[in-house]
């Protein structure tokens, strides 16, 4: 879930809110709360392509869904996507032993970015450009981040944005964006080579054993009075699309 490329999120406290409708409001008693880091909730002020991780836990592990902010001020917020999470989120309750808790885009000046920073499914991300890197170094420095730039620039870096892309729904992140044509093929090539050996040489693999397990069964249904012993079950691996562009050319 996490991007290299994308700016860090910031710890964002409790919350008591059911996010599963789009544009979901957070408002009264159901007000999203940003922790101090003393124990003090505080109202958040969100703003507009916010990024907000809930992360909520289910007994083995979080269930992380990240969603942006659409708009609203002082913890009553609407989001732009449906994050799907079943049942209410009870909120942190200072302890920090498996609670469900926030993550936020970061309020502040820091631009340090792939440690947690995520690509939300069916929102705009903008790239910023800084001459200063996140050490303070001079240095052409590229980062990714969810909220609107205000007037060219970041909200609280003040760094100028530069281009902007969208990703695809939820509802397509088993799958892959468009990819350009050097990727396609050796995606393509990758679906033919998946499953040889490592250092083999042979283009075909895939279509090769499938080629040799058709005539073994043709040998053994064509053999006198179709006796002997089955062909032995050959390999069901399933691949998924990563691994084809892995198998593809390198070049």
């Amino acid at each position: 879930m996490t991007s290299k490329t994308v700016r860090n999120l910031v710890f964002g406290g409790s919350y008591n809110s059911d996010p599963n409708l789009r544009f979901s409001t957070f408002a009264g008693t159901r007000r999203l709360n940003v922790n101090d880091g003393a124990g003090t909730l505080l109202p958040a002020d969100l703003k507009p392509g916010c990024t907000i991780v809930f992360k909520k836990w289910t007994g083995s592990a979080y269930e992380d869904r990240p969603c942006t902010v659409l708009g609203g001020a002082w913890g009553e917020f609407l989001i732009d996507q449906s994050v799907d999470i079943s049942n209410t989120f009870v909120g942190w309750d200072g302890s920090g032993a498996h609670s469900d808790y926030v993550l936020l885009s970061d309020p502040g000046t820091g631009k340090g970015r792939g440690t947690n920073g995520v690509l939300v499914p069916d929102a705009t991300h903008y790239l910023y450009l800084s001459t200063i890197d996140d050490a303070g170094n001079p240095d052409y420095y590229v980062y990714v981040d969810t909220l609107d730039p205000r007037r060219g620039v970041h909200p609280y870096t003040k760094d100028k944005a530069i281009g902007s892309f969208t990703t695809p729904p939820r509802s397509l992140d088993k799958g892959r964006m468009i990819a350009d044509l050097a990727t396609r093929v050796r995606d393509l090539e990758g679906v033919v080579r998946a499953g040889r050996s490592a250092g083999s040489s042979v283009q075909d693999d895939r279509l090769a054993k499938l080629v040799a397990r058709v005539v073994t069964f043709e040998t053994w249904a064509n053999g006198p009075g179709h006796f002997g012993t089955p062909p032995a079950v050959g390999s069901g691996t399933v691949y998924v699309e990563d691994d084809f562009i892995q198998a593809g050319d390198q070049a």
